[in-house]
C-alpha cells in the first residue's frame, strides 16, 4: 500500500466541540470550544453521489481526511469544523478503507452557513 503525501494533506481545519457543564442541578452542554487544528484533505461528495443517497440539495456534504491520533479518534456526531469561513457538522467518522492511520470525517454544512 503506498503511504500517503504529505502534500494530500493541504487544508488546516479546526476542530471544536461542546463540553459539559454542571449547572448545579444538571449536566449540560455547554458552548462550542476550539480543541484543536489539524491538517486535512477535503473532497465533497458528488452530485451523482448525493441523489442516490436522497440527500437534501441545500445541504453540501464534504468528507475531511485527517492523520489519526489521540485527537481525531475522538471527533463524534455533535462535533463541528470549521474551514475557511464555513462550520461543518460531523454526521460520522470512520477510519479510512485502505490504512487505520487516517480517519474519514463525514460532515454537512449548508453553503451559506458562514462561522
Amino acid at each position: 500500500m503506498a503511504r500517503r503525501s504529505a502534500g494530500e494533506f493541504d487544508r488546516r481545519i479546526s476542530i471544536w466541540a461542546a463540553g459539559e457543564i454542571d449547572d448545579g442541578t444538571a449536566t449540560v452542554q455547554g458552548p462550542l470550544a476550539e480543541i484543536g487544528k489539524r491538517w486535512a484533505k477535503k473532497v465533497d461528495v458528488k452530485d451523482g453521489e448525493r441523489l442516490r443517497a436522497g440527500e437534501n440539495a441545500q445541504e453540501l456534504t464534504t468528507r475531511f481526511t485527517v492523520r489519526s491520533d489521540a485527537l481525531t479518534r475522538t471527533i463524534i456526531g455533535g462535533f463541528v469544523i470549521k474551514h475557511k469561513g464555513v462550520t461543518y457538522a460531523v454526521t460520522g467518522t470512520k477510519e479510512g478503507r485502505e490504512r487505520e492511520d487516517v480517519i474519514e470525517i463525514t460532515t454537512a454544512a449548508r453553503p451559506d452557513a458562514l462561522s
